[in-house]
Order: C-alpha cells, then sequence, then structure tokens
C-alpha cells in the first residue's frame, strides 16, 4: 500500500501544517489551522500574499524550485495545497518526503479540462458534449452540432480567463489565434490544446464540496446555489429544500463517486449545471424524472461557494481539509443557519467615473445582523480582483435576502436576478 492511500495517523497539534500557495484560501485554511493549535508554514512567490504575513513561517519561492521544495518537507509535517496549478511534481517530489494530501495524481487530472472530462465520464457521470483540439488542423473536425459553444484552454483557465463564446467556425478560427496568444504571448507559433464545448441552455448551477479519507469516509457540506457574473462567482445561497430531495441525491452521489474514482484525500468541489430539458441538449439516455444535470468542472480544494461555511455551518470546509490532512476523524457539517454569500471584488472600490480606490461602507453593512465580512488583506484593489466575500446568516432564507438586498444597495450593486432567485429557494417551506 502506498502512501497515497495508506491512512495518516493522527497528527497531534502544534505539529506544523505546510501550505502551497498562500492566496485567500491559503490564509483561511491558515486562521483555521491556527484556531485548532496547529503551526503553518506557507511558501509562495508573492511575498505580499494574503497568508504570507499571518502564517507562522514563511517562504518565498517558485512552486518548482527544489530549495524551498526540500525547506518545506524539512519544516512540515504533513503538506497541502490551496489552488489546483502547483506544479503536478512538485506534489509528487514533496510526496517522497512527507505525506502530501491530496495527491499529485488527484491534482494532475483537475489541471487538465481533456483528463478531467475523461474521468468524469468514466464515473458514468454526464457532461456537455464537447470536441478536443490539441492543434489548429483540429478545428476543421469539430462538429456543427456543437455550435454555439465556448472555447476554453485545458489548462490553467480559471474565474472566465482563458474561456471564447463561438456562434460558428471563423470565429473558432480567431477564438483559436486569441487564447494561443493569452497562453504562450512569447511563443505563438506553438499551438495550446483547448476543450470546445456545446453551450448548454442552463437553469442553474449548483455545487457539492466532498471531503474524503483514506479510509473511505465522505461528508459533505450542503448543496450551494451559485450565480456567476462574467465567470466570476457573484453569489451563493445555501437553503434547505432549495432542491428537490431526489436531485439533490443525485448530485451529493455524483461528488461522492468522482472523489472515490480519484482515491481522492481531501476537500474537492463538483460544480454541476442545471440544464433546462431540451431534446438536443444531451443524448436522451436518462431514465430518472428530475432535471437533467451535468458535471462542468472539479476543484481539488476549498472552493469560493463554499466559503458560507465558515458562519453557517459547525463545521467549515477548511476545517474539513485540515481534518484529512491531520487524521481527525470526518463528521458531517450541520448547517445551523441560512446564508447568503456575496464575492467582494475589487470593483466596488471603484466609482463609475473612474475615481478610486475607495474603501466601501462596511460599518453601514456590518449594521445590519448577521452579516459577517472577510476580507483577504490584498494590498491593492482591481477591477475583477477577489478581495473578500460577505456572508448573510439568518433565522430564514426570506430574511437573508432582505439584508442581502439592503447590502446590495449599499455597495451600488444590482439587485439579485429574479431566475437565480427562483431556482435557488424553489423547494424551500
Amino acid at each position: 500500500m502506498n502512501d497515497a492511500i495508506r491512512p495518516l495517523d493522527y497528527l497531534a497539534p502544534p505539529a506544523c501544517i505546510g501550505i502551497l500557495g498562500a492566496g485567500q484560501l491559503g490564509r483561511m485554511l491558515v486562521h483555521t489551522a491556527q484556531k485548532m493549535g496547529y503551526q503553518t508554514v506557507v511558501l509562495d512567490p508573492d511575498s505580499n500574499a494574503p497568508a504570507a504575513h499571518l502564517s507562522h513561517e514563511f517562504l518565498q519561492f517558485a512552486y518548482d524550485d527544489p530549495q524551498g521544495i526540500d525547506l518545506l518537507a524539512q519544516r512540515a509535517s504533513r503538506v497541502t495545497t490551496e489552488f489546483e496549478n502547483v506544479p503536478a511534481h512538485t506534489l509528487e517530489s514533496l510526496s517522497l518526503k512527507v505525506p502530501v494530501r491530496p495527491s499529485a495524481y488527484a491534482v494532475s487530472v483537475a489541471q487538465d479540462r481533456t483528463i478531467e472530462k475523461n474521468m468524469i465520464r468514466a464515473c458514468d457521470l454526464q457532461t456537455a458534449p464537447y470536441h478536443i483540439i490539441g492543434q489548429a488542423c483540429d478545428i476543421l473536425k469539430t462538429p456543427l452540432e456543437l455550435f454555439p459553444g465556448i472555447l476554453k484552454t485545458a489548462r490553467l483557465g480559471y474565474d472566465g480567463k482563458g474561456q471564447v463564446l463561438v456562434h460558428d467556425m471563423a470565429e473558432l478560427h480567431s477564438a483559436y489565434a486569441s487564447l494561443n496568444a493569452f497562453s504562450n504571448p512569447t511563443a505563438s507559433d506553438e499551438s495550446i490544446p483547448c476543450v470546445f464545448e456545446k453551450k448548454l441552455p442552463l437553469l442553474a448551477e449548483f455545487s457539492v464540496i466532498v471531503a474524503r479519507n483514506e479510509r473511505n469516509d465522505m461528508v459533505n457540506l450542503p448543496i450551494q446555489c451559485n450565480q456567476h457574473i462574467n465567470g466570476i462567482l457573484h453569489l451563493c445561497t445555501v437553503f434547505n429544500h432549495a432542491l428537490d430531495a431526489e436531485l439533490e441525491n443525485e448530485l451529493i452521489q455524483a461528488a461522492h463517486k468522482i472523489a472515490q474514482t480519484l482515491s481522492y484525500v481531501g476537500v474537492l468541489c463538483v460544480e454541476f449545471f442545471i440544464v433546462d430539458e431540451s431534446p438536443s441538449s444531451l443524448p436522451s439516455s436518462r431514465t430518472s424524472k428530475t432535471p437533467s444535470w451535468v458535471v462542468n468542472e472539479i476543484a481539488p480544494r476549498p472552493h469560493n461557494s463554499g466559503h458560507h461555511s465558515l458562519d453557517s455551518c459547525d463545521v467549515s470546509q477548511f476545517e474539513l481539509q485540515l481534518r484529512t490532512l491531520c487524521g481527525l476523524p470526518l463528521v458531517t457539517p450541520r448547517q445551523h443557519s441560512p446564508c447568503v454569500m456575496l464575492n467582494l471584488l475589487g470593483d466596488l472600490w471603484f466609482k463609475e467615473d473612474g475615481t478610486g480606490p475607495i474603501e466601501p461602507a462596511w460599518e453601514k453593512v456590518l449594521a445590519h445582523s448577521g452579516t459577517h465580512l472577510h476580507l483577504y488583506g490584498k494590498t491593492q484593489a482591481r477591477k475583477g480582483r477577489k478581495m473578500g466575500h460577505l456572508n448573510i446568516t439568518a433565522a430564514h432564507p426570506k430574511e437573508a435576502l432582505m439584508i442581502l438586498e439592503k447590502c446590495l444597495h449599499i455597495l451600488d450593486l444590482p439587485p439579485i436576478k429574479s431566475a437565480f432567485l427562483s431556482m435557488s429557494t424553489h423547494h424551500d417551506h
């Protein structure tokens, strides 16, 4: 039995936890580890990253620097990662010296959309219909029934980056050229692998965050309903009975199946699209009476949509990650409050006339009961940059949504979309 699947012994505080990446996820993981009594050491190339000054020790190295890897292995008793774009070979190298969760293999699957989709389909789960474009000549082989579609880089795309909406073959050629320039600005003659997905008629997006250990114990957070703007998560609602019980169970079981197939150890997010019933959208092999759905993608780490758990549940996604890493028992998180999570982007610091940056009126937001402000300590606000999030908890979903509307008004943000509202509260009683 190799290290990737051997159950980890209990690691008692004040042992040191190593974290690759010092972004906001690393920051929240450091907060949680310190609350539980653990020491932390964080490695990141950016000395101004959010977790750099919070950790007990900070190592400023590139993720593939052998010296940094050696120092991290010397300092830490266990190592995890806060994001999926750490080179898989770094995780593999570290795993020879210190237990690393999740494994290099699991992270490598999530790093490549082609491999990821093959894995999902190997689980007998559906994805959007797609075509692999490894080089320019593959464009002409694209099935016409995939138009309109979304061209995505196979690697390194996130928050809407590396994605282009395409309506016809001419646009596909142009989009492929633009993504090559985006990914290889100094090597435009090279071809990058892409995935071209059919654009499906979506009703909603939900995500399931599951935690799994080597003993195949699995628990999950309550299911989240997500709304995106320009490819970035904007709002997340977490209400009991937001979905039909049968559909909710299907999504949870699918997330568990993916985690089990990957022999995944850690916290894993699986995103799902609920698809409008359309004969041409998907293969008609389903026998379930629930709405059609597909797996969009996976994230081998705590996820933006799970940030609500810091204030709405008795066990957060970050504690679940530490429990899997430290050999602690997995317990099912209990949601004690309906919750809305609002992402706070750098746009809030700037006025429509371009003036700024000006700190938003947090004192007015925090005047409302149930508001929990989480700012990530980033030194510079930029449009589109995740600066923090706001959790709103209440005794009832309607109350949480009423407070949300007031906060949106204070922050000069548009009101919540009615379609998203109806889907996220459809079955609430």
